[in-house]
């Protein structure tokens, strides 16, 4: 059977034989730019995901050291109220006190006075810490904003990147665009550390959340 079928294509001039012919689809360069849109965009998803988890830990870190700093501040301001109140009560002289009780009497008011003082500037010493670490967890969560942002809007253009390819529209593959540029300057912004802190985008990050 198969020697007959080859003499049979063998005899049959090429010109009579009907190739298939490929889709028309299939040379359509709307796919091809689709198709590395959606490589480009899901690289850099992945990329940006890697960030934000870095960042996040560093704010579990910040956290941990604004609420330790502020336990510490509480605690030396305790401190330094106890020992102020003790030196002003030995500040304060006694009834028929010899001069050595006097002297011993004053000896410790002055002590307890000194670490007062010391206990406050260690104590203000503690609040700029903590005002520190919140300073750079508000930074880290504005940047955590970012990427949050980012991965919605790239989440966005890749669906409409999937209906593009099955309804082969152009229309609709630059309007999946507009999305993308939103979510690569999101992206670039949390890398970089640009300021983005507009309310139009506290508000959409609100509601996505």
């Amino acid at each position: 059977m198969g020697l007959m079928l080859l003499q049979i294509i063998k005899d049959r001039p090429m010109a009579e034989i009907e190739l298939p012919e490929k889709l028309s689809d299939s040379n359509n360069p709307l796919d091809s730019w689709v198709g590395l849109m959606v490589v480009i965009i899901a690289t850099f998803i992945g990329i940006c995901n890697v960030k934000d988890d870095n960042i996040v830990q560093q704010m579990q870190l910040r956290q941990v050291e604004r609420n330790d700093s502020w336990a510490w501040f509480q605690a030396r301001n305790i401190r330094q109220a106890v020992y102020e109140g003790v030196a002003a009560e030995l500040s304060v002289p006694q009834a028929n006190e010899t001069p050595e009780i006097k002297s011993f009497r004053e000896a410790k008011s002055e002590e307890f006075r000194l670490k007062s003082e010391s206990q406050e500037k260690k104590a203000e010493k503690q609040k700029a810490d903590a005002e520190e670490a919140q300073q750079g967890y508000d930074k880290l969560n504005e940047m955590d904003d970012q990427f949050d942002l980012c991965d919605a809007a790239l989440a966005v253009s890749l669906a409409l990147m999937g209906v593009t390819a099955l309804t082969k529209r152009w229309g609709l593959f630059f309007f999946a665009l507009i999305p993308a540029i939103i979510g690569f300057i999101m992206g670039i912004a949390g890398f970089c550390g640009w300021d983005t802190n507009f309310a139009i985008i506290k508000s959409i990050i609100k509601i996505l959340s």
